[in-house]
């Protein structure tokens, strides 16, 4: 259905463009073209969106005078809605039924570029031709049809490296900087005070999917390793969605009420401003490959972060490495794998995690953990 749907997109905009459409060759694309209107679009997660932040900055740096509109997904409303490198944000859900609706505010400022970072083929090449575009780039995840191929400009099925990285080489062809990888935050947002003499650690238990999630239990043993070694100083603050209530019920359950005392539970109770108020007041967040990873990275807070299902060099911390520990299984074989089809993070011990804690200083190493998950052969930690 999806190679169909692109089938029909191409054939529309071949008769569109040869009527009405503003699409130009792609050679005749130039370095020292000057956009008065640009349009990004960056319709999916939260941590893509935030890998998108660098070439989002080279690209306003590279063009400060133009009008630059971003189209941005409902999800990150909140985070993105008064983004200062836009002078405007559009918010759209990817469907086809509302794009019209997303082509109509577009065509107000008459854009000449689209850059699209992250979309939903072919609704996001078809959106951008409506609106008028000159010039389609288009970072592509996976090789397109060679018919819509034909429509957008993109370097990135040749490069094997980090998103933010692959993103920002799109740049070259607008003559920008493709060289300044910290990603930003969008939005203001309260800074909390921290606990004088407490080491605060971070829980983000959830994830996009289950296989990305380290399990509960393994995060219940953490916790009470931690309480019990280190009360005294340490405090466990659990952060995720709605959709996360379950897990840190759990690990609640799990404890007794003295160790309760000293967990913070923010699950399902933050905006997205108020959750980078909290990773921001943390020392360091323990967490899988998803959103809250890459805000605190984006902070500036020390993250020790667990990979299996996939790698770390496309997706992991990409700036500030001394801050981060990076516990790699990406390439178990999948014999290791086979015990755990479920959640594949499982393979990864409690006390791999605490060590890393420990090497990165928020803890005292005077104390380990041990039992029968204190070595795991298969397991590396990255720094």
């Amino acid at each position: 259905m999806k190679i169909r749907k692109m089938k029909y997109a191409h054939w529309f905009l071949s008769v569109y463009n040869l009527l009405f459409g503003k699409i130009k060759p792609k050679e005749s694309l130039k370095v020292d073209y000057s956009f008065k209107s640009i349009v990004v679009y960056s319709t999916t997660a939260l941590g893509d969106f935030m890998f998108n932040t660098p070439t989002m900055r080279a690209l306003r740096q590279r063009y400060p005078d133009a009008h630059i509109t971003l189209v941005a997904g409902t999800v990150n409303y909140a985070m993105v809605k008064d983004y200062a490198c836009f002078d405007e944000v559009i918010f759209w859900n990817n469907k086809f039924r509302d794009m019209m609706q997303t082509v109509r505010k577009l065509r107000k400022h008459k854009p000449e570029l689209a850059v699209i970072l992250h979309g939903h083929l072919p609704y996001d090449i078809l959106s951008a031709a409506l609106a008028g575009c000159q010039y389609i780039l288009r970072d592509n995840y996976l090789t397109l049809p060679k018919e819509l191929d034909s429509w957008v400009i993109s370097c990135s099925l040749n490069f094997s490296g980090h998103l933010i990285q692959r993103k920002l080489n799109l740049m070259q062809f607008l003559g920008g900087d493709t060289t300044k990888i910290e990603m930003e935050i969008p939005c203001s947002f309260e800074k909390l005070a921290k606990p004088v003499g407490r080491v605060r650690i971070g829980f983000n238990m959830g994830a996009s999917t289950r296989e990305r999630c380290w399990p509960v239990s393994h995060f219940t043993e953490l916790a009470k390793e931690l309480l019990a070694l280190h009360g005294d100083n340490c405090d466990i603050v659990i952060i995720g969605s709605q959709a996360d209530h379950d897990l840190a019920d759990s690990l609640l359950a799990e404890l007794n009420d003295e160790r309760l005392q000293r967990v913070v539970n923010y699950v399902g109770k933050t905006s997205l401003p108020q959750l980078l108020s909290v990773i921001d007041s943390l020392d360091v967040l323990v967490t899988g490959d998803t959103g809250p990873l890459h805000l605190a990275v984006a902070l500036k807070v020390p993250t020790v972060s667990l990979f299996v299902t996939v790698n770390p060099k496309f997706t992991g911390p990409y700036q500030d490495r001394e801050l981060h520990h990076v516990i790699d299984l990406s390439g178990c074989s999948d014999d290791t794998l086979d015990e755990y089809p479920e959640q594949p993070l499982s393979i990864i011990p409690v006390a791999q995690v605490y060590s890393a804690l420990v090497t990165i200083g928020v803890i005292s190493a005077a104390t380990q953990i041990g039992g029968s998950n204190a070595a795991n052969p298969h397991v590396t930690i990255e720094q």
